[in-house]
């Protein structure tokens, strides 16, 4: 009795060799890193763009004029950025003394003994916000006092104190995104928080 054994068929695939298979699939790895690392870098240049887009920069104003040439001392801060301020901090110096409000640097210009008769000549119309919130292009008012006849003596006293050299506005700021700065003589230097100085914030 004989058998018929049927000889083993070989099984001819019709893929890729071997070789390009692995060529293939590194090259699908290469792409998809390089993939990320562009995702990775657009991503980090639009970060970039959105902050310039959202960079403020803030200047304390002392001026003794209005536009229309009233005579009137206006201390404010002017956001010139492109992005919102968030003023955290608000000190002002007349030489090493800090004063904490109107009334205190009316005393410190006129002295103790007209102190309180200058404080009540010298109305101020003051903003007694504990910070501010300065949108672009625009300004945070901090006080203002016109010059009246009645005032005229002790305006002009403390419109010399503010238009000084010894008369320095400091105050530190921050954008949407947390950077901050602090401000010391119209110098703006990066810090990583505002820390606000109480015993010397000056509040009108």
């Amino acid at each position: 009795m004989s058998l018929d054994i049927e000889p083993r068929h070989r099984h001819h695939g019709g893929g890729l060799p071997r070789w390009l298979e692995w060529v293939t699939a590194i090259s699908a790895l290469v792409v998809s890193v390089a993939s990320i690392f562009i995702a990775i870098h657009n991503g980090e240049i639009e970060n970039k763009m959105l902050k310039a887009n959202s960079f403020p920069y803030l200047i304390g104003g002392t001026s003794d004029a209005t536009l229309e040439g009233q005579e009137r001392i206006s201390i404010d801060l002017l956001n010139n950025g492109v992005g919102p301020a968030d003023e955290r901090s608000l000190r002002m110096r007349l030489g090493d003394h800090y004063v904490t409000s109107v009334k205190d640097l009316i005393h410190t210009v006129v002295g103790p003994a007209e102190g309180d008769k200058a404080f009540s000549l010298l109305k101020a119309y003051k903003n007694g916000a504990y910070t501010r919130f300065i949108a672009p292009h625009d300004r945070g008012f901090v006080f203002r006092i016109d010059k009246t006849p009645e005032n005229a003596r002790y305006w002009d006293m403390l419109d010399r104190a503010t238009s000084s050299p010894n008369w320095q506005v400091e105050y530190c700021y921050c954008s949407v995104f947390e950077e901050c700065w602090e401000v010391k003589k119209e110098v703006h230097t990066a810090v990583k928080a505002c820390k606000r100085d109480e015993p010397h914030e000056f509040m009108p």
